[in-house]
């Protein structure tokens, strides 16, 4: 069976997704993916060469691997996911991730807050990646007649208690209120802390999304954090997609050395959903849905306490909130049945008693219209990502 090395690294934030996209495309193929969680060395490399005689290699170039030696790949058929482009010779088959099209779509996100202060903070080391994210979002703001205040990564706050005290001092000194945008989930979940130390308030003083949605993250925050996606599964399919043209090509690779993939969507949690603070209607309405969503609750209920119809309310709820009454109280659910499911000890069956469901089989076709995914998948994947 031929093979294809592919090389991950230990940062997990994206790499099922990207994983699954290569799998995707090798096993139509009949395919073996090797994959390897170690940083590729000349001597390595060659090694493995010699022991599976692969068809060609994927460099997932995550976290350490931004400063891989890519020269030690010159012989072998290879495609760099998510490498700094512009330190890569031309002749590499890259992917990269779209930043601007992320940034955009983060941008849109918080412009609908109705806020007029916007933040950007940059990951704690210094990234081509977060420094492509931070232009797209403040040109996307510029257009919008806005402006964006910056903390960037710097020597001195660099090291953790230095930069959460130096991020406490940057938010308490933002006009308020304030949509964030953060350079990934990471820094989200620590403007989120500085944030609560500093004793903010999230959303309505500080809203904030970050990027990956990597729920381990994202779920465990206080309060959980909104993010874009990106369609990393995508990615993994297009990086297979490329080796394999570069596999079957006898001479030069014909078409674009550089394939990109965008974002799928903006995951919204608890740290981006906020409302008009002057209808009390709504305030009251949100409060209920919060306290009650698990508990059998009705849209009808939630509609009965504004002093209209109930299309009337429905329309009021969505101005306020950027959604409908009943898709609150799905959010609410579906953060309900995530939490659940990350204790393995609960039975599937039983969840959907917990999330006010009629039945177990309303719960599984809601969750997989929700994520794309099976509830058994999606607790295997989160017990995978935790490792």
């Amino acid at each position: 069976m031929n093979t294809v090395l592919y090389f991950q690294s230990k940062s997990k934030t994206s790499a099922p997704e990207k994983l699954a996209g290569v799998r995707e495309i090798l096993d139509k193929k009949r395919m073996h993916v090797q994959v390897i969680e170690e940083l590729p060395t000349r001597n390595l490399l060659a090694e493995l060469a010699s022991f599976w005689q692969p068809v060609g290699a994927i460099v997932d170039c995550g976290g350490e691997y931004n400063e891989l030696d890519v020269s030690i790949f010159a012989r072998m058929k290879t495609v760099f996911f998510g490498h700094n482009p512009d330190t890569l010779p031309r002749t590499c088959l890259q992917v990269i991730h779209d930043q601007a099209a992320t940034a955009r779509l983060a941008a849109r996100a918080l412009l609908e807050t109705g806020f007029n202060a916007f933040a950007f903070v940059h990951y704690q080391e210094r990234r081509a990646w977060s420094e492509a994210r931070r232009k797209a979002f403040c040109d996307a703001l510029r257009l919008n007649g806005m402006k964006c205040s910056v903390f960037r990564p710097t020597e001195t706050s660099a090291g953790g208690v230095r930069r959460m005290n130096a991020l406490r001092r940057f938010l308490e000194s933002l006009p308020k209120p304030c949509a964030v945008f953060a350079a990934n989930d990471k820094t989200g979940e620590q403007v989120l802390s500085a944030a609560r130390m500093s004793g903010l308030d999230v959303p309505n003083d500080i809203a904030v999304i970050g990027v990956d949605n990597f729920e381990p993250i994202c779920e465990h925050t206080t309060p959980p954090l909104s993010s874009v996606e990106p369609d990393f599964r995508l990615g993994g399919e297009t990086a297979a997609l490329m080796l394999l043209t570069a596999a079957m090509s006898k001479g030069r690779f014909r078409g674009s050395r550089i394939q990109t993939f965008g974002p799928l969507h903006i995951v919204r949690r608890a740290s981006s959903r906020l409302l008009r603070r002057n209808d009390q209607h709504v305030a009251d309405a949100i409060d209920l849905i919060r306290r009650e969503a698990c508990c059998g609750l009705r849209s009808s209920r939630v509609a009965a306490l504004f002093p209209c119809s109930r299309r009337m309310a429905d329309i009021r709820f969505a101005k306020a909130t950027g959604h409908s009454i009943l898709a609150e109280i799905h959010a609410v659910q579906l953060d309900r049945a995530k939490q659940l499911l990350k204790n393995n000890n609960m039975p599937l069956k039983a969840i959907s008693d917990f999330c006010g469901f009629v039945n177990s089989n309303s719960l599984r076709k809601f969750f997989r219209k929700e994520t794309g995914m099976s509830m058994s998948r999606w607790r295997a994947s989160i017990k995978a990502v935790a490792r």
